[in-house]
């Protein structure tokens, strides 16, 4: 296997949370390579994130690899092949026929949910369903202007709620003003 596939794979392991298997992939990595100090660097930084006791049992149980002859992408692979070219709507179909094939996989799942944020709509904004804009008058200097605005914001008004009371001058009645309106909104609960 070339350097360059396994750093792909290496990169693919990562991005799943396979991250043994990630440094297996370097590990082969660099005895072809010895003197790649990024690939080095990458292979540390991944190995930051395990846990002390999983870097005690280096060995995976089952093989990563698909069967020999299995060259097709899985729709999940495919997906992130278009996620990483930008290309969210095509990424966002290829995680739902991933995830209709296997609908208990949670990963999958939010995998497919962020990949329909980042996608654009393919379909136009409902106006119908928008909120309606009232019009407002707002006095200026001699003219008075009619501008559309929110009904949220027509009906908010803001105007102080109340003032303040007037605090005291001496620390003393500071402090008796301010026990009294402790013990005012304890009576009240």
């Amino acid at each position: 296997m070339s350097p360059a596939e396994l750093e792909q794979r290496a990169e693919r392991a990562v991005r799943r949370g396979e991250l043994l298997v990630a440094l297996e992939h370097f590990d082969a990595y660099l005895a072809q390579q010895p003197d790649d100090e990024r690939v080095r660097q990458r292979m540390e930084s991944v190995r930051a994130l395990l846990q002390p006791s999983e870097l005690v049992s280096r060995r995976r149980a089952e093989p990563e690899e698909p069967e020999p002859g299995h060259d097709t992408l899985s729709d999940a692979e495919l997906g992130e092949m278009h996620a990483s070219a930008g290309r969210f709507n095509e990424a966002a179909a290829a995680y739902e026929r991933a995830f209709a094939a296997n609908p208990k996989n949670e990963l999958l799942r939010e995998r497919l949910d962020e990949l329909r944020a980042l996608a654009r709509p393919t379909h136009k904004a409902d106006l119908g369903q928008a909120e309606k804009l009232a019009p407002v008058t707002t006095p200026g200097k001699g003219v008075s202007k009619v501008t559309p605005r929110s009904a949220k914001a027509v009906g908010a008004s803001f105007a102080p709620i109340s003032t303040p009371p007037k605090r005291p001058n001496d620390p003393v009645k500071l402090l008796e003003s301010l026990l009294e309106r402790v013990r005012a909104s304890r009576r009240k609960a």
